[in-house]
């Protein structure tokens, strides 16, 4: 295997003018140098790509640059971008995001050491924009392995940014489903069923979290499992009734947390008629009486 091997960023940006040049400068000060860097504006309605532009030109690193003008789907421009990628490992990166200086060189020796290893995390820490807070992530729960039901089950089994992924697996599996909205769980699955899912336990990258971040909005997320339902319901693997009814009742306890009591009513009255007999429902259904009086 070569020792020295070239690593594609993936680069993704959408109206990210006040973010980019720290999510660029982090690339450019990467321990490890053998990078190459493919990025593309999905019809940033700000200077995005205007900055973008302007730091990849002063960087250093090679660099290819592409403009939507109409926004596509993640899955789309994460495809479009590994088309022009030519890195035996790939690492997609949201220009809200950014790295640790030696993230890619440890999880590049990591990967010579385990050549065969499909996808590979680390810890990091939560960045919140509105409070200036970092937090580290707590890493307890991470699994490695096989772990395509776990994906699933237990989605706190990884830390999703700053993924790194062996290029031989991803033409083995294929690309990021383009009819999904959530794309990464479903690559994470695809990769469990034929590879392993490893990690380092050292915090190497960053993750803004914001008020416009797809993960806090209930709604968007429900959308996306329901696709999951569709696609994985077959499966002898996973009930994905039951499944998916666990993630109408958590969303349904947050809703409950903030207060927004006939919006949890309605989530938990899903939740039963996919599993009717979960005693977590029925458990929920308390906790939002007792809210309520």
């Amino acid at each position: 295997m070569e020792r020295n091997p070239l690593v594609s960023i993936l680069l993704l940006s959408m109206n990210h003018e006040s973010y980019i040049e720290q999510c660029i400068q982090s690339i450019i000060n990467q321990t490890y140098k053998n990078i190459e860097i493919i990025y593309l504006d999905n019809a940033s309605r700000d200077n995005t790509f205007k900055v973008g532009k302007k730091f990849l030109e002063e960087s250093g690193i090679t660099f290819k640059m592409f403009l939507n003008r109409e926004p596509k789907s993640i899955s789309q421009n994460l495809n479009f971008l590994l088309e022009y990628s030519s890195g035996q490992y790939i690492s997609p990166l949201s220009t809200d995001d950014w790295f640790a200086p030696k993230n890619i060189e440890k999880k590049v020796n990591f990967y010579l050491n385990n050549p065969d290893t499909g996808a590979l995390f680390s810890n990091g820490w939560y960045y919140y924009e509105k409070e200036k807070k970092t937090i580290l992530n707590n890493s307890t729960t991470f699994k490695r392995g096989r772990l395509f039901k776990e994906i699933l089950m237990h989605p706190d089994c990884m830390f999703y940014v700053g993924v790194i992924y062996n290029r031989d697996i991803i033409e083995k599996i294929g690309k990021w489903d383009e009819n999904l909205i959530i794309e990464d769980l479903d690559m994470y699955i695809r990769i469990g069923l034929i590879a392993t899912i490893d990690f380092i336990d050292e915090p190497l990258v960053y993750y803004r979290r914001s008020s416009e971040s797809a993960s806090r909005s209930y709604r968007f997320m429900l959308d996306g499992f329901k696709q999951y339902y569709e696609k994985y319901k077959g499966e002898s693997w996973i009930n994905m009734k039951k499944w998916l009814a666990e993630r109408y009742r958590l969303f349904a306890a947050d809703c409950i947390d903030d207060r927004k009591r006939k919006e949890a009513a309605g989530l938990i009255l899903n939740a039963i008629k996919l599993n009717p007999l979960s005693l977590n429902n029925f458990r929920t259904i308390f906790y939002l009486i007792r809210q309520s009086l």
